[in-house]
């Protein structure tokens, strides 16, 4: 366990600098305020599963849902996946989940058009 923090605290030192701007609490729009476009996503064994395309935050500023791109099934073309609210952390300009590598690959694909507004 120790082992894996260090090697995520690791990736994420090498990981591109992205920010986040947590808005104020009347501010409806924190999705729009999110930097986080681009930035990795780690699985929680230090292996990076794929890219942050959206997060959408509520009006306190508190990540509801965190949308990912990743590789496809056999590693043909992309596919974009949607993490629930407790199943991911927003640290240090990355993503970090709550699931190891393997989990994340079963994880069902979601209609990339289908946005909350």
């Amino acid at each position: 366990m120790i082992i894996r923090a260090i090697i995520v605290a690791f990736l994420l030192g090498l990981a591109t600098v992205c920010q986040a701007q947590i808005p104020s609490p009347t501010d409806g729009r924190a999705a729009e305020m999110a930097e986080l476009t681009g930035a990795p996503v780690f699985a929680w064994d230090g292996s990076e599963v794929g890219k942050v395309s959206d997060v959408l935050f509520d009006k306190e500023g508190q990540p509801l849902r965190l949308r990912m791109k990743g590789a496809a099934n056999l590693g043909l073309g992309e596919r974009t996946i949607e993490v629930p609210k407790g199943a991911f952390i927003l640290l240090r300009g990355a993503a970090v989940l709550e699931l190891p590598a393997e989990a994340v690959e079963v994880l069902p694909e979601i209609n990339d058009d289908a946005r909350e507004e």
